[in-house]
C-alpha cells in the first residue's frame, strides 16, 4: 500500500575500496526504526558488495537487490526504475539506499533517479525522492596512490583516467565522506579539505574513520536538488556567475565541515571492492538525457557562494580560476589551432563559445585532460524573431542581464581552472587573436 510521504533515496558514490560498503552497512546495524531497501550495483557477473551487505547490518526488515552486468545510469536504467517503484509502492520501506559501482560516474546515475523521482504518476504510486548523494573519499588512498589529490591537478588527465572519476565523484555531492581520515595526519587531512572545496563550494564535508556517520547526516537530509548541485561545482559557479567570490580567507571557518573523530585500532574493514546543459531556446531542441547527462539554466541565479579564494582568482590547494568573456565570436579555425596547442596549466575549461561559423548558434565547449569537445546548445536568444525573442524574455527576465544592446545574448564565456603556472595573461591574449568581427 503507498504511503503518503515520498520514500527518500540515497546514493552512495566513490571509488573502489572508498569504504561504501562500510559506510552502507553502519547505516543498517544503526537504524533507530528506519526501514531500508539496498540497491547494490556492480559492474562484475559477481556483486561482492551485495554479500558484504548480507553479512553485515541487513536485517529482516531491509530487502537487498543486486544489479549486475551493467551501470545502473544506463543499461540497467529501466530496471532501476522499475524497482524503486515497486519498493516505494510496497509500503515497507522509508529509504532507498544505493551503492553505485566503484566506476560509474555519479551525475548520470542521479540524473536518471531524480527524473524518474520528479516524472508524473497515477494515482495510487507512490512518490519518491532523491535525498542526498554521498561521495566517499578514501584520505588514506588519496595519499597512497594520487600524490595526496596534487595527480587530480595534473596536465593530461583523460576523460576514462580514475583521476577524472574521483574529481566528477568529488565534484557532483551533496555529502562528502572524507574516510580513513585516521591514515593521515592533521596536516594530510587539512589539505584534502582544501583539494576538496576547490572543486566543490557547497557539499557537507565529514571527517571519519571505519564510515561512521551520523545517520542524519546522511538520511532525511533534503539537499538533493539536481540543478544547484550541478552548479555547485566551483567551475560552474564561476561560469555562472563570471567572477570569482573572496568573501573568505580563513579555511577553517566553514560551518558546513563537520568532523567525526574516533578512536580505533588499527584493523580497517573499509576496503570493499566496491555538465551543466547550457539551456538556449530552440524549438527543434530537444532535452535529452543522454546528452552528457548534463542539465542546468543559462542565468544567473544572483546568489553568493562563499568558499575559499586568494588573490587573483586562486583557490585552495593552489588550484586558480579566471572566466575569460568577450562579446565577439571566435573564428572556427583559430580557436581550433588555439585548442590544438593547449597552454600548460589547464586543468578544466567549460563555456559557452559564439563561433563565426554560425553566428546565432550556441557552442558548448568542454576540456577536461586531453579531452576536448564542441557542441550545438541551440539558437542564442537573440537570433530569434522579434515576438517570440520577447515572450521568451517574458518567461525568464533573467537573460536581460547579461543582454548587450548590440549582441543581446550573444558571447563567449568560458571558465578555465588550473595550477598556479596557469598563465591568465597569456591565455586571454592568444584567445583575443582568435576573436573576429560581427555585423548585426
Amino acid at each position: 500500500m503507498p504511503q503518503d510521504k515520498p520514500v527518500k533515496i540515497i546514493l552512495i558514490t566513490g571509488y573502489l575500496g572508498a569504504g561504501k560498503t562500510t559506510l552502507l552497512n553502519q547505516i543498517l546495524s544503526n537504524r533507530e526504526g528506519i526501514r531500508a531497501a539496498v540497491i547494490v550495483n556492480d559492474i562484475g557477473e559477481v556483486n561482492v558488495d551485495a554479500s558484504l551487505i548480507r553479512q553485515g547490518g541487513l536485517s529482516q526488515t531491509d530487502e537487498l537487490i543486486p544489479m549486475t552486468n551493467g551501470c545502473i545510469c544506463c543499461t540497467l536504467s529501466g530496471d532501476l526504475e522499475n524497482q524503486l517503484q515497486n519498493l516505494a509502492d510496497s509500503g515497507l520501506y522509508d529509504y532507498i539506499i544505493i551503492e553505485a559501482s566503484g566506476i560509474c560516474e555519479p551525475i548520470p546515475i542521479a540524473y536518471v533517479i531524480s527524473a524518474f523521482c520528479k516524472a508524473d504518476r497515477p494515482e495510487g504510486y507512490a512518490s519518491l525522492d532523491l535525498d542526498n548523494v554521498v561521495a566517499v573519499v578514501d584520505a588514506a588512498r588519496m595519499y597512497d596512490e594520487f600524490n595526496g589529490g596534487k595527480d587530480l591537478l595534473v596536465d593530461g588527465i583523460d576523460e576514462d583516467d580514475v583521476e577524472a572519476l574521483l574529481i566528477n565523484q568529488i565534484e557532483f555531492c551533496t555529502t562528502l565522506v572524507l574516510n580513513k581520515s585516521d591514515l593521515v595526519t592533521e596536516e594530510q587531512l587539512k589539505d584534502l579539505r582544501m583539494l576538496v572545496r576547490g572543486l566543490q563550494k557547497e557539499a557537507v564535508i565529514i571527517e571519519t574513520s571505519h564510515g561512521e556517520v551520523p545517520l542524519d547526516e546522511l538520511l532525511d537530509t533534503n539537499r538533493f536538488d539536481f540543478d544547484k548541485v550541478v552548479h555547485s561545482a566551483v567551475w560552474m559557479d564561476a561560469l555562472e556567475t563570471g567572477e570569482v567570490d573572496d568573501d573568505h580567507d580563513d579555511d577553517d571557518d566553514h560551518d558546513d565541515e563537520h568532523h567525526h573523530d574516533h578512536d580505533h585500532d588499527d584493523d580497517h574493514d573499509d576496503h570493499d571492492d566496491d555538465d551543466d546543459h547550457e539551456h538556449h531556446h530552440d524549438p527543434d531542441h530537444h532535452d535529452d538525457h543522454d546528452d552528457d547527462h548534463e542539465h542546468g539554466h543559462h542565468h544567473h541565479h544572483g546568489q553568493h557562494h562563499h568558499h575559499h579564494h586568494h588573490e587573483d582568482g586562486e583557490l585552495e590547494h593552489g588550484i586558480t580560476t579566471f572566466v575569460y568573456e568577450r562579446r565577439k565570436p571566435f573564428s572556427f579555425a583559430q580557436l581550433r589551432t588555439f585548442v590544438e596547442a593547449w597552454p600548460q596549466g589547464v586543468v578544466r575549461a567549460k563555456g559557452t563559445v559564439w563561433m563565426d561559423e554560425d553566428f546565432d548558434m550556441c557552442y558548448l565547449f568542454e576540456q577536461a585532460g586531453r579531452q576536448k569537445t564542441l557542441r550545438e546548445m541551440g539558437n542564442f536568444i537573440a537570433s530569434f524573431p522579434e515576438e517570440e525573442r520577447r515572450k521568451i524574455i517574458e518567461e525568464e527576465p533573467s537573460y536581460l542581464k547579461d543582454w548587450d544592446d548590440e549582441t543581446g545574448d550573444r558571447m563567449n564565456r568560458l571558465v578555465f581552472i588550473g595550477r598556479k603556472q596557469m598563465n591568465r595573461e597569456a591565455i586571454e591574449t592568444a584567445l583575443d587573436a582568435c576573436l573576429t568581427d560581427w555585423i548585426a
